[in-house]
C-alpha cells in the first residue's frame, strides 16, 4: 500500500510545467531532534541519529541490548521500542529461581511431548509472523486437519492439538497482559515469549505482568485509538481462528466482497492483531458508504507490516474524524488510495504520513484531490489531516491552494 502511494506521490510530474528544482527533496532527519526523549534513548536502547524519510515513513534503526531492530515508520518505532523493554522484562523473569524450577518441571512432565509437535517451536514461532497461532488459525482448518481422528491413534492426535491450543492461549495472554502484540514479527521477542509461556503452561510458572511491568512512557498502549480497549479484549480472549471468523463477519458488514474478504484475511502482511484493528476501525465508520473499496486496496496492495500499519492507522484517523467534528458520508478512491467525503461535502485526506514535503508527486496528488473537490462544478473545501509533520514549504503550498492542513494529529513518538 505505501509503495503504491509512493509511486503516486513520487512519480514524475510535468502537468504544472515546473522543473524539479521547484520542489523539495526529502530530508534526512535527526532522531534526537524529532523524537521524545524516552523513545530516542533509554536504559536498553538508542535510536541512531540519522533518519532518512521515504514513502511517507521515517526510517529508524534501533540499537539495543538485544540486537539491532529496523522500524519502518513512527508507529512501528513506538512498537519496537516497547518490545525492547518487554524483552528486558521477560529476561528478568527467566532469571528467577521460580522460572528455572518451572522450566525443569516442564522438561520432565507429560506435556513435554507436545513441544515436539514441531521440531523447534521457539524457532517456528519466531520465524512466522503470527507464530503457531497462524498455523492453527485459518478458520480452524489446521486444527481440524491435525486433530482428525485416525485409525492409527486418533485420540493421541486430538490430545496433542488440545495441548498446543493451551500453550498458545497461555502465550497470547502473557503478551497481551504486557501490552504487546502476541503476533509481533519481532523474532527476539517471540523467543522470549515462547520460553515464559512454556514454563507457565507446562511447568506451572505463575506469570504476573504486574510483577514485571513495562513502566514509563514506553509502557503506553500499543495503539492509541478509540477502539484500543475493544482490540485488547478481543486479542486477549479470542484465538486466531475465532478472530478470523469475527473479522470475516465484520468485513462483510462494511461492504467488502467475499473475494476481497478472503484476500484480506489471507494477506500475511497483516497479523491477526492488525486485521482486527483494521476491521474495528472500519466498523467505527458507521454508515459511511464504500468502505469495501478501502478493504479492496488494503488486501491487494499491502505487502509488508509497514503497509498493514498504514492501513490500520489511516482507518483510525478516519474513525476519529467521523466520531468527532467531521462526520463522513462516503469513501472515494484516487487510484487505490481512500479519500473521505464529509457529510457537509468536505473532501478530507486523512493520511498516516510521518513526514510530508512539497515534491512533484505531492503536487500531482493534490491536483487530483482538487479535481475531486470541483466535480459537478461545485467547489468543496479540502481538509488534509497528517499523522506526522509537514514541511514549511508544503504548508505554504496548501495554504496558497485554499486547503486546510492539520498535521501532527497523531504524532506518536514525535516531540
Amino acid at each position: 500500500m505505501t509503495k503504491y502511494i509512493a509511486l503516486l506521490l513520487l512519480a514524475p510530474f510535468s502537468l504544472l510545467g515546473q522543473s524539479d528544482s521547484a520542489y523539495e527533496e526529502l530530508p534526512e532527519l535527526k532522531a534526537s531532534e524529532i523524537l521524545k526523549p524516552e523513545f530516542f534513548k533509554g536504559q536498553y536502547h538508542t535510536v541512531r541519529e540519522l533518519v532518512p524519510t521515504s514513502s511517507g515513513t521515517n526510517q529508524f534503526v534501533i540499537d539495543s541490548d538485544f540486537g539491532v531492530f529496523d522500524a519502518d515508520g513512527n508507529e512501528m518505532l513506538a512498537r519496537r521500542v516497547k518490545e525492547v523493554y518487554a524483552i528486558a522484562r521477560l529476561k528478568d523473569v527467566s532469571r528467577t529461581d521460580q522460572f528455572k524450577d518451572s522450566l525443569a518441571t516442564a522438561a520432565k512432565g507429560t506435556y513435554n511431548a507436545a513441544k515436539n509437535i514441531v521440531k523447534d517451536p521457539a524457532q517456528a514461532l519466531s520465524n512466522v509472523p503470527k507464530g503457531i497461532m497462524k498455523f492453527m488459525g485459518k478458520a480452524g482448518e489446521s486444527i481440524k486437519n491435525v486433530g482428525k481422528k485416525k485409525e492409527d491413534g486418533g485420540a493421541q492426535e486430538e490430545s496433542k492439538v488440545q495441548q498446543m491450543i493451551g500453550y498458545s492461549n497461555t502465550k497470547r495472554k502473557i503478551a497481551v497482559s504486557m501490552g504487546i502484540d502476541p503476533y509481533s514479527t519481532n523474532t527476539v521477542l517471540q523467543k522470549e515469549l515462547d520460553e515464559v509461556a512454556w514454563a507457565s503452561w507446562a511447568g506451572g510458572f505463575t506469570f504476573s505482568a504486574g510483577t514485571f511491568p513495562i513502566s514509563g512512557p514506553v509502557g503506553a498502549a500499543l495503539t492509541v485509538t478509540n477502539i484500543s480497549d475493544s482490540l485488547d479484549k478481543l486479542v486477549h480472549e479470542k484465538p486466531p481462528a475465532d478472530l478470523r471468523q469475527i473479522n470475516r463477519s465484520g468485513l462483510r458488514s462494511v461492504g467488502a466482497s467475499e473475494k476481497d474478504t478472503d484476500r484480506f484475511l489471507n494477506n500475511t502482511a497483516f497479523t491477526p492483531t492488525h486485521q482486527t484493528a483494521f476491521v474495528l476501525n472500519l466498523k467505527s465508520l458507521g454508515g459511511v458508504a464504500n468502505r469495501g473499496a478501502f478493504v479492496h486496496a488494503a488486501a491487494e496492495k499491502s505487502s509488508s507490516e509497514s503497509d498493514a500499519l498504514f492501513c490500520v492507522q489511516t482507518a483510525a484517523l478516519m474513525g476519529q474524524l467521523h466520531t468527532g467534528e467531521h462526520p463522513l458520508a462516503r469513501i472515494a478512491m484516487i487510484g487505490n488510495f481512500p479519500i473521505c467525503i464529509g457529510k457537509d461535502g468536505t473532501v478530507i485526506v486523512a493520511l498516516q504520513w510521518d513526514y510530508a514535503a512539497w515534491t512533484s508527486g505531492a503536487a500531482r496528488f493534490l491536483e487530483e484531490v482538487q479535481e475531486l473537490a470541483t466535480q459537478s462544478n461545485e467547489k468543496r473545501p479540502v481538509l488534509i489531516e497528517l499523522s506526522g509533520e509537514a514541511s514549511p514549504r508544503l504548508k505554504q503550498e496548501l495554504q496558497d491552494r485554499g486547503f486546510t492542513l492539520r498535521d501532527r494529529v497523531s504524532p506518536g513518538p514525535l516531540k
